[in-house]
Protein backbone atom coordinates (compact mmCIF):
# COMPACT_ATOMS: atom_id res chain seq x y z
CA UNK A 1 0.00 0.00 0.00
CA UNK A 2 1.15 3.53 -0.71
CA UNK A 3 1.22 6.36 1.84
CA UNK A 4 -0.83 9.51 1.33
CA UNK A 5 -1.40 12.69 3.29
CA UNK A 6 -4.96 13.54 4.32
CA UNK A 7 -4.77 17.31 4.37
CA UNK A 8 -8.02 17.72 6.24
CA UNK A 9 -7.22 15.07 8.83
CA UNK A 10 -3.52 15.83 9.27
CA UNK A 11 -2.58 12.16 9.50
CA UNK A 12 -0.77 9.70 7.27
CA UNK A 13 -2.41 6.35 6.55
CA UNK A 14 -2.42 3.57 3.96
CA UNK A 15 -4.90 4.07 1.14
CA UNK A 16 -6.14 2.21 -1.88
CA UNK A 17 -4.08 2.75 -4.97
CA UNK A 18 -5.98 5.57 -6.64
CA UNK A 19 -4.40 8.99 -7.00
CA UNK A 20 -5.90 12.37 -7.74
CA UNK A 21 -4.20 14.25 -10.55
CA UNK A 22 -3.47 17.88 -9.66
CA UNK A 23 -6.76 19.77 -9.20
CA UNK A 24 -8.55 18.29 -12.20
CA UNK A 25 -11.25 15.62 -12.13
CA UNK A 26 -9.02 13.06 -13.83
CA UNK A 27 -8.40 9.81 -11.96
CA UNK A 28 -5.32 7.68 -12.50
CA UNK A 29 -6.21 4.13 -11.50
CA UNK A 30 -3.33 1.85 -10.56
CA UNK A 31 -3.40 -1.79 -11.66
CA UNK A 32 -3.82 -2.94 -8.08
CA UNK A 33 -7.04 -0.95 -7.56
CA UNK A 34 -8.96 -2.57 -4.71
CA UNK A 35 -12.34 -0.86 -4.85
CA UNK A 36 -14.85 -3.16 -6.57
CA UNK A 37 -17.89 -0.92 -6.21
CA UNK A 38 -17.78 2.83 -6.79
CA UNK A 39 -21.31 4.21 -6.82
CA UNK A 40 -22.86 7.69 -7.15
CA UNK A 41 -19.56 9.30 -8.20
CA UNK A 42 -17.89 8.16 -4.98
CA UNK A 43 -14.09 8.06 -5.15
CA UNK A 44 -11.13 7.04 -3.06
CA UNK A 45 -8.52 9.61 -3.97
CA UNK A 46 -5.54 11.45 -2.61
CA UNK A 47 -6.62 14.87 -1.36
CA UNK A 48 -4.99 17.47 -3.63
CA UNK A 49 -3.42 20.63 -2.22
CA UNK A 50 -6.23 22.72 -3.73
CA UNK A 51 -8.88 21.32 -1.32
CA UNK A 52 -8.49 24.52 0.76
CA UNK A 53 -11.07 23.74 3.51
CA UNK A 54 -13.55 26.44 4.55
CA UNK A 55 -13.60 25.37 8.21
CA UNK A 56 -11.89 23.14 10.76
CA UNK A 57 -12.24 19.39 10.36
CA UNK A 58 -15.05 17.75 12.33
CA UNK A 59 -13.92 14.45 13.84
CA UNK A 60 -15.96 11.67 15.48
CA UNK A 61 -15.06 8.19 16.67
CA UNK A 62 -15.88 5.19 14.49
CA UNK A 63 -17.58 2.89 17.02
CA UNK A 64 -17.74 -0.84 16.28
CA UNK A 65 -20.37 -2.97 18.02
CA UNK A 66 -21.36 0.18 19.94
CA UNK A 67 -18.46 -0.16 22.40
CA UNK A 68 -15.17 -0.56 20.47
CA UNK A 69 -13.31 2.39 18.97
CA UNK A 70 -12.27 1.13 15.53
CA UNK A 71 -11.08 4.41 14.06
CA UNK A 72 -12.24 7.90 13.12
CA UNK A 73 -14.61 9.64 10.71
CA UNK A 74 -13.56 13.06 9.43
CA UNK A 75 -15.79 15.61 7.68
CA UNK A 76 -14.87 18.94 6.09
CA UNK A 77 -15.92 21.03 3.10
CA UNK A 78 -14.44 23.50 0.69
CA UNK A 79 -16.42 25.86 -1.52
CA UNK A 80 -17.40 23.09 -3.95
CA UNK A 81 -17.39 19.72 -2.18
CA UNK A 82 -17.91 17.94 1.11
CA UNK A 83 -15.39 15.25 2.11
CA UNK A 84 -16.10 12.33 4.46
CA UNK A 85 -13.12 10.14 5.36
CA UNK A 86 -13.03 6.82 7.21
CA UNK A 87 -9.83 5.80 8.99
CA UNK A 88 -9.45 2.41 10.69
CA UNK A 89 -6.94 2.29 13.55
CA UNK A 90 -5.23 -0.35 15.65
CA UNK A 91 -6.05 -3.89 14.50
CA UNK A 92 -9.28 -2.82 12.81
CA UNK A 93 -9.79 -2.82 9.02
CA UNK A 94 -12.51 -1.52 6.71
CA UNK A 95 -14.48 -4.07 4.68
CA UNK A 96 -17.67 -2.32 3.47
CA UNK A 97 -18.79 1.32 3.75
CA UNK A 98 -22.23 2.92 3.47
CA UNK A 99 -22.68 6.67 3.79
CA UNK A 100 -25.62 9.04 3.93
CA UNK A 101 -25.19 12.82 3.83
CA UNK A 102 -28.23 15.03 3.40
CA UNK A 103 -31.42 16.35 4.95
CA UNK A 104 -32.27 14.53 8.18
CA UNK A 105 -35.83 13.77 7.03
CA UNK A 106 -34.39 11.89 4.04
CA UNK A 107 -32.47 9.32 6.11
CA UNK A 108 -33.38 5.78 4.98
CA UNK A 109 -35.18 4.13 7.92
CA UNK A 110 -37.51 1.16 8.36
CA UNK A 111 -40.92 1.14 10.04
CA UNK A 112 -39.27 1.08 13.47
CA UNK A 113 -37.25 4.18 12.60
CA UNK A 114 -33.99 2.25 12.46
CA UNK A 115 -31.35 3.23 9.90
CA UNK A 116 -31.06 0.99 6.82
CA UNK A 117 -27.39 1.28 5.67
CA UNK A 118 -28.01 -0.82 2.56
CA UNK A 119 -30.17 2.03 1.24
CA UNK A 120 -27.55 4.74 1.81
CA UNK A 121 -26.66 6.42 -1.50
CA UNK A 122 -22.86 6.27 -1.18
CA UNK A 123 -21.28 2.85 -0.79
CA UNK A 124 -18.13 0.89 -1.53
CA UNK A 125 -17.01 -2.70 -0.99
CA UNK A 126 -13.37 -3.79 -1.03
CA UNK A 127 -11.71 -6.93 -2.35
CA UNK A 128 -8.95 -6.39 0.22
CA UNK A 129 -9.30 -4.92 3.69
CA UNK A 130 -8.46 -1.23 3.91
CA UNK A 131 -7.27 1.31 6.48
CA UNK A 132 -8.63 4.42 4.77
CA UNK A 133 -11.20 5.63 2.28
CA UNK A 134 -12.94 8.89 1.62
CA UNK A 135 -15.97 10.12 -0.29
CA UNK A 136 -16.29 13.48 -2.00
CA UNK A 137 -19.78 14.88 -2.55
CA UNK A 138 -20.66 18.02 -4.57
CA UNK A 139 -22.23 20.68 -2.36
CA UNK A 140 -24.70 21.33 -5.17
CA UNK A 141 -26.31 17.96 -4.34
CA UNK A 142 -26.78 18.84 -0.64
CA UNK A 143 -29.15 21.18 1.19
CA UNK A 144 -27.72 24.41 2.56
CA UNK A 145 -26.81 24.73 6.22
CA UNK A 146 -26.54 21.68 8.46
CA UNK A 147 -26.89 18.10 7.22
CA UNK A 148 -27.19 14.67 8.81
CA UNK A 149 -24.27 12.28 8.37
CA UNK A 150 -24.74 8.56 8.92
CA UNK A 151 -21.36 6.88 8.39
CA UNK A 152 -21.70 3.09 8.49
CA UNK A 153 -18.93 0.52 8.09
CA UNK A 154 -18.47 -3.21 8.28
CA UNK A 155 -15.17 -3.65 10.08
CA UNK A 156 -13.05 -6.60 11.14
CA UNK A 157 -10.30 -7.00 13.71
CA UNK A 158 -7.19 -8.72 12.38
CA UNK A 159 -4.59 -10.29 14.70
CA UNK A 160 -1.59 -12.17 13.33
CA UNK A 161 -3.15 -12.13 9.89
CA UNK A 162 -6.43 -13.70 11.03
CA UNK A 163 -9.87 -12.13 11.42
CA UNK A 164 -10.82 -12.54 15.07
CA UNK A 165 -13.85 -10.23 15.25
CA UNK A 166 -16.43 -8.74 12.86
CA UNK A 167 -18.62 -5.79 13.79
CA UNK A 168 -20.99 -3.15 12.45
CA UNK A 169 -19.62 0.35 13.03
CA UNK A 170 -21.02 3.89 12.89
CA UNK A 171 -19.59 7.36 13.21
CA UNK A 172 -20.41 8.41 16.77
CA UNK A 173 -23.48 10.60 17.23
CA UNK A 174 -27.06 10.31 18.44
CA UNK A 175 -28.95 7.03 18.29
CA UNK A 176 -31.64 6.75 15.63
CA UNK A 177 -34.59 4.40 16.06
CA UNK A 178 -34.71 1.51 18.52
CA UNK A 179 -31.21 0.13 17.99
CA UNK A 180 -27.84 1.81 18.59
CA UNK A 181 -27.19 2.93 14.98
CA UNK A 182 -26.13 6.59 14.96
CA UNK A 183 -26.07 9.80 12.98
CA UNK A 184 -24.35 13.12 13.61
CA UNK A 185 -24.76 16.66 12.35
CA UNK A 186 -22.32 18.57 10.18
CA UNK A 187 -22.86 22.24 9.34
CA UNK A 188 -21.59 23.22 5.91
CA UNK A 189 -19.44 26.31 6.19
CA UNK A 190 -19.59 28.92 3.47
CA UNK A 191 -16.14 29.96 2.35
CA UNK A 192 -15.33 33.64 2.85
CA UNK A 193 -15.49 35.58 -0.41
CA UNK A 194 -12.23 35.85 -2.24
CA UNK A 195 -10.58 39.19 -1.80
CA UNK A 196 -10.60 41.24 -4.99
CA UNK A 197 -7.21 41.54 -6.64
CA UNK A 198 -5.20 44.52 -5.50
CA UNK A 199 -4.43 46.99 -8.24
CA UNK A 200 -0.70 47.46 -8.78
CA UNK A 201 0.43 50.56 -10.59
CA UNK A 202 3.84 51.04 -12.18
CA UNK A 203 5.98 53.81 -13.55
CA UNK A 204 8.54 53.21 -16.29
CA UNK A 205 12.03 54.22 -15.23
CA UNK A 206 15.67 53.97 -16.24
CA UNK A 207 17.81 52.12 -13.69
CA UNK A 208 21.55 51.64 -13.14
CA UNK A 209 23.65 49.42 -10.91
CA UNK A 210 25.14 51.64 -8.20
CA UNK A 211 28.72 52.85 -8.40
CA UNK A 212 30.67 55.84 -9.66
CA UNK A 213 29.07 58.37 -11.99
CA UNK A 214 30.19 58.43 -15.60
CA UNK A 215 30.21 62.26 -15.50
CA UNK A 216 30.37 64.65 -12.56
CA UNK A 217 27.42 66.78 -13.66
CA UNK A 218 24.22 66.19 -15.60
CA UNK A 219 23.63 62.50 -16.39
CA UNK A 220 23.41 60.44 -13.16
CA UNK A 221 24.29 57.11 -14.87
CA UNK A 222 26.73 54.97 -12.85
CA UNK A 223 29.19 52.16 -13.54
CA UNK A 224 30.17 49.41 -11.10
CA UNK A 225 33.59 47.94 -10.25
CA UNK A 226 33.73 44.15 -10.41
CA UNK A 227 33.53 42.56 -6.92
CA UNK A 228 32.57 38.87 -6.64
CA UNK A 229 29.72 37.59 -4.46
CA UNK A 230 28.68 41.01 -3.14
CA UNK A 231 25.15 42.23 -4.01
CA UNK A 232 25.14 45.75 -5.42
CA UNK A 233 22.00 47.88 -5.34
CA UNK A 234 20.19 48.92 -8.51
CA UNK A 235 18.44 52.30 -8.45
CA UNK A 236 15.70 53.63 -10.72
CA UNK A 237 15.26 57.36 -11.20
CA UNK A 238 18.49 57.78 -9.23
CA UNK A 239 16.98 57.11 -5.78
CA UNK A 240 14.44 54.23 -5.91
CA UNK A 241 15.81 50.81 -4.92
CA UNK A 242 14.47 48.28 -7.45
CA UNK A 243 16.91 45.37 -7.24
CA UNK A 244 20.42 44.04 -6.86
CA UNK A 245 23.15 42.70 -9.12
CA UNK A 246 25.68 40.06 -8.05
CA UNK A 247 28.85 39.02 -9.89
CA UNK A 248 30.19 35.47 -9.67
CA UNK A 249 33.90 34.66 -9.38
CA UNK A 250 35.72 34.55 -12.71
CA UNK A 251 35.68 31.07 -14.27
CA UNK A 252 37.57 30.51 -17.54
CA UNK A 253 37.53 34.23 -18.22
CA UNK A 254 33.74 34.47 -17.73
CA UNK A 255 31.55 36.10 -15.08
CA UNK A 256 27.92 35.25 -14.32
CA UNK A 257 25.81 38.32 -13.59
CA UNK A 258 22.60 37.71 -11.60
CA UNK A 259 19.87 40.34 -11.39
CA UNK A 260 17.26 40.19 -8.60
CA UNK A 261 14.18 42.42 -8.27
CA UNK A 262 13.18 44.22 -5.06
CA UNK A 263 10.11 46.16 -3.92
CA UNK A 264 7.86 44.73 -6.63
CA UNK A 265 9.83 46.14 -9.55
CA UNK A 266 9.77 44.30 -12.89
CA UNK A 267 11.57 44.64 -16.20
CA UNK A 268 9.75 46.48 -18.95
CA UNK A 269 8.29 44.20 -21.62
CA UNK A 270 10.74 45.18 -24.33
CA UNK A 271 13.27 43.16 -26.31
CA UNK A 272 16.36 44.73 -24.70
CA UNK A 273 15.41 45.75 -21.16
CA UNK A 274 18.90 44.75 -19.92
CA UNK A 275 22.02 46.36 -21.41
CA UNK A 276 25.55 45.73 -20.14
CA UNK A 277 28.91 47.16 -21.12
CA UNK A 278 32.19 45.87 -19.72
CA UNK A 279 35.28 48.06 -19.30
CA UNK A 280 38.92 47.20 -18.62
CA UNK A 281 39.50 50.71 -17.24
CA UNK A 282 37.16 53.19 -15.57
CA UNK A 283 34.97 54.82 -18.27
CA UNK A 284 34.24 58.52 -18.72
CA UNK A 285 31.78 60.56 -20.75
CA UNK A 286 28.02 60.11 -21.12
CA UNK A 287 27.13 56.45 -21.79
CA UNK A 288 24.93 55.37 -24.71
CA UNK A 289 23.16 52.17 -23.51
CA UNK A 290 21.76 51.52 -26.99
CA UNK A 291 25.36 51.04 -28.17
CA UNK A 292 26.43 48.68 -25.36
CA UNK A 293 28.00 45.52 -26.81
CA UNK A 294 28.75 43.18 -23.89
CA UNK A 295 25.10 42.13 -23.58
CA UNK A 296 21.66 43.29 -24.72
CA UNK A 297 18.51 41.28 -23.99
CA UNK A 298 16.06 40.53 -21.17
CA UNK A 299 17.61 37.64 -19.24
CA UNK A 300 18.28 38.04 -15.52
CA UNK A 301 21.16 35.54 -15.35
CA UNK A 302 23.83 36.40 -17.89
CA UNK A 303 27.31 35.03 -18.61
CA UNK A 304 29.70 37.66 -19.99
CA UNK A 305 33.41 38.24 -20.46
CA UNK A 306 35.30 39.26 -17.32
CA UNK A 307 36.00 42.98 -16.99
CA UNK A 308 37.23 45.31 -14.26
CA UNK A 309 34.10 47.51 -14.50
CA UNK A 310 30.54 47.15 -15.77
CA UNK A 311 27.86 49.58 -16.78
CA UNK A 312 24.51 47.85 -16.14
CA UNK A 313 21.46 49.67 -17.48
CA UNK A 314 17.89 48.42 -17.01
CA UNK A 315 14.51 49.52 -18.31
CA UNK A 316 12.26 48.82 -15.32
CA UNK A 317 8.78 49.40 -14.00
CA UNK A 318 8.71 50.38 -10.35
CA UNK A 319 5.65 50.22 -8.11
CA UNK A 320 3.95 53.55 -7.42
CA UNK A 321 0.75 54.62 -5.68
CA UNK A 322 -2.32 54.29 -7.88
CA UNK A 323 -4.08 57.58 -8.47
Amino acid sequence: MRKIVILFAFVVVSAIAITYSSCSNDLNLAEEENAVAVIAETRAVEVPPCVDPCRDVQEVRLLAGQHYEAGKVYVVNNKEKLFVAYEATGDWKLKVLHLFVGACDKLPVNKQGNLVPGQFPYKVEFNELQNFYYFEIPLSSLPEGCVCVAAHAEVVKVVNGKIVQSETAFGEGVKTGKNWFMKFEYCIQECPPEEPPVDVCYKDETAWAAGSRYVAQGNWATYTPYVANTPINIYAGQSYLVGTVTFSPVVDGKVTITLAALNGAILQDVAESVKIQGYNTAPSGNPAPGLFTTYKGKETTIIVEAFAYYGIHLDVRRVVDCE
